[in-house]
Order: C-alpha cells, then structure tokens, then sequence
C-alpha cells in the first residue's frame, strides 16, 4: 500500500484563518483541536510563485521559500509542515515545526519517527488502540491528498 500525503497540521480554527488567507480550501478535521491541509502540489504553487526552490534534503515539497512562509504563518499559531512518501511499507516521512516565528523542531527525515515527535511537540499523546501519534490523530485514514480533500473529514 501506498502513502503519499503532505500537509500542514494544526489548531483548526488557526488552520482555517492560514487556508483562507492563502486561498486554499478548507482544512479536513483530525480530532476535536486539531485539523489538516492538505498541500497539493496545486496548493504549493498557489503557495510559491514558479520559481526553482532549494528544498531540505530528504524532503520534496520543503523548500526554504516554503519554511520561510510557514515560519511567518506560525506567529499566530503553532504549524506542523509534514510529508510522507511509502510503497509496499518501504519509504520516508518528514517534519517540520514552526512555532512563533521560527523553526523548533527539524525538518527531520527518515524511515519512521518525525511525524509522531512533531505531533508530540503539539501535545499529541498516543490513546489505545492506538500504537502512535501518527494513529491517534487518524493520519492513517487516507493515502494520498485528493482521498483528504474528498474527504472532508
């Protein structure tokens, strides 16, 4: 099974202020707080203008151009950048915390781990059944950013 998502994750109503401000539909509830947008490459270029981005290493949608965006957009709000890229359960996840203006936390990279300490930073704790963060915010529920945007929930 494939796992392709990237997306911001964060307070709903701060969510929806950044989509509304940006252009972008409405975020997709995680929990009670909690809420997800999903970054489309469509919402990334809405994001940034067409230009050639240097992005972190490990990432393919995290570029500077786009940590400085979130960086400004965390003044308000703590966000929560991520991306998952998984076939067949072989692959990588990334993270990135902004957090009054600057970056706490990554962008980390690797096979498993940075999305669940990203979301513990965000007071996430793991409830059974759940095995993780990832599972208690329900990241697991869909696969790819179209299945979120259809979703609506």
């Amino acid at each position: 099974m494939a796992h392709f998502v990237t997306g911001l994750i964060a307070r709903r109503a701060a969510l929806q202020a950044f989509a509304a401000e940006q252009g972008l539909p409405a975020p997709v509830a995680l929990t009670d707080v909690l809420a997800l947008l999903p970054l489309s490459q469509d919402a990334l270029d809405q994001l940034l203008p067409q230009t050639a981005h240097e992005f972190y290493p490990g990432f393919n949608a995290l570029s500077l151009d786009l940590a400085r965006l979130l960086a400004a957009g965390s003044r308000r709000a703590t966000l929560l950048y991520f991306e998952t890229e998984y076939f067949g359960g072989e692959g990588t996840q990334g993270a990135a915390v902004f957090r009054d203006g600057e970056l706490v936390f990554g962008p980390q990279s690797a096979e498993l781990g940075p999305i669940n300490n990203a979301l513990a930073l965000l007071g996430v704790k793991t409830v059974p059944p759940a095995l993780d963060e990832f599972e208690t915010v329900g990241l697991q529920r869909h696969r790819d950013n179209d299945a979120w945007l259809a979703s609506g929930n």
